[in-house]
């Protein structure tokens, strides 16, 4: 009897080992088809795709705070909302999937971030090196991307959909700008910031035309701060290749440095269209 531990031996012991070697693929290969091949077959057919893209609007309401200190000095907390009149805007965004083979997909995705705000402060604060009084005008925008990259294993497939865990990163670049018109001060920041997630995804088929989809992603970093994203969405699928898409997307992050903190809070309906190739 022949007992082999590594093909390295068994090459040796047989001499050039190319026999052996081919016998062995020959039988991998055999194995292999018959469980690789159900995978891809069971799948509804809508998920038996190559590429993937959606294109989703999506108009939230900005909400949270910003601080930033000055040396010895706190800065005031200003709330997005009631301080700065920080407005909705478009957030719309473009997702992507590739199929790399069985389980495996790479996902990839760009939001474009763009709010403004326009207001008479009612109380006096110092932001930075920006000091108002009651009553100037105050202006302020947030511009800027956010970036994802995701690599997703789907743990479980079948007629039904799948279900699976993601592991990537949220890329944000943001510009943020804001000035007292009355005294001309200016305060004007960029900030990019990567942040790795973890996550959870899945899709189920109510039938033939209609799916359910979720996934929820991020990380924690305790009192430093956080990032937590999530949506849901319902399918309506005109042909195995087309669907139209309507849910709800919800954005959350909060970062804390020393005297200065960022927290943003992006949540509202989403409608797009997926086209599956």
């Amino acid at each position: 009897m022949l007992t082999c531990w590594g093909l390295e031996e068994c090459t040796h012991r047989r001499g050039s080992g190319r026999p052996g070697l081919r016998l062995a693929t020959a039988l991998l290969v055999f194995l292999a088809g018959p469980v690789a091949a159900p995978a891809q077959t069971l799948l509804p057919p809508a998920e038996q795709y190559t590429l993937r893209f959606e294109y989703l609007w999506w108009s939230p309401s900005p909400s949270g705070q910003i601080q930033r200190g000055l040396g010895d000095f706190e800065g005031t907390v200003l709330d997005l909302e009631e301080d700065l009149a920080i407005e909705k805007g478009k957030a719309n965004s473009m997702r992507g999937a590739v199929r790399l083979g069985g389980a495996w997909k790479l996902l990839g995705a760009w939001t474009s971030l763009d709010f403004s705000g326009d207001t008479f402060a009612e109380r006096p604060f110092l932001y930075g090196t920006l000091v108002a009084r009651f009553g100037d005008q105050i202006v302020t925008s947030l511009k800027g991307n956010l970036i994802s990259a995701d690599l997703e294993w789907d743990f479980a497939q079948g007629e039904w959909g799948f279900f699976g865990g993601l592991a990537g990163v949220r890329f944000f670049d943001v510009d943020s700008v804001m000035v007292n018109v009355a005294t001309a001060d200016r305060v004007a920041e960029t900030e990019r910031l990567p942040i790795p997630v973890l996550g959870l995804t899945g899709r189920a088929y109510l039938g033939e035309w209609v799916s359910l989809e979720g996934e929820l992603a991020g990380i924690t970093a305790g009192s430093r701060g956080h990032l937590w994203e999530w949506f849901a969405a319902l399918r309506v699928h005109a042909t195995e290749n087309l669907a139209a898409t309507t849910g709800y997307r919800s954005l959350s992050v909060d970062g804390r440095d020393d005297r200065d903190s960022f927290t943003l809070k992006l949540n509202t309906w989403t409608f797009g269209i997926e086209l599956s190739l």
